[in-house]
């Protein structure tokens, strides 16, 4: 997934994007177990991003919520700020993934000094 998100990042730094990157890069990240466990979790990412909430019943599948989305950046007429937002969100979580992955690397490391 680490990789993913790099490929995503670079993606959102350019200039123009077309609707259907932005879309399919909002539709790995909401059916991705790794970056949301549980549809709980992606009602924060809806609000913080599209400044959208979602009704319980939507949010008990991650299909619904997906459409849902994908309805709204294909009405949307300029996805500008949702490309900024999200490369934020994207910038945040590889940093997360560097810092648990240096801690596991000590963590392995003293483990092999110890034994």
């Amino acid at each position: 997934m680490y990789t993913s998100l790099i490929l995503y990042r670079n993606e959102l730094k350019s200039k123009n994007i077309p609707k259907y990157k932005l879309i399919g890069i909002f539709v790995e990240l909401l059916f991705s177990k790794m970056i949301f466990p549980k549809n709980k979790d992606i009602n924060d990412f809806l609000c913080d991003i599209l400044h959208v909430e979602f009704k319980p019943y939507v949010m008990k599948s991650r299909t619904l919520i997906v459409a849902k989305v994908s309805k709204i950046i294909t009405m949307q007429e300029s996805e500008q700020q949702y490309k900024k937002d999200l490369y934020k969100f994207i910038e945040v979580k590889i940093e997360e993934m560097n810092n648990d992955q240096n801690q596991q690397n000590r963590k392995d490391s003293l483990d092999g000094w110890i034994r």
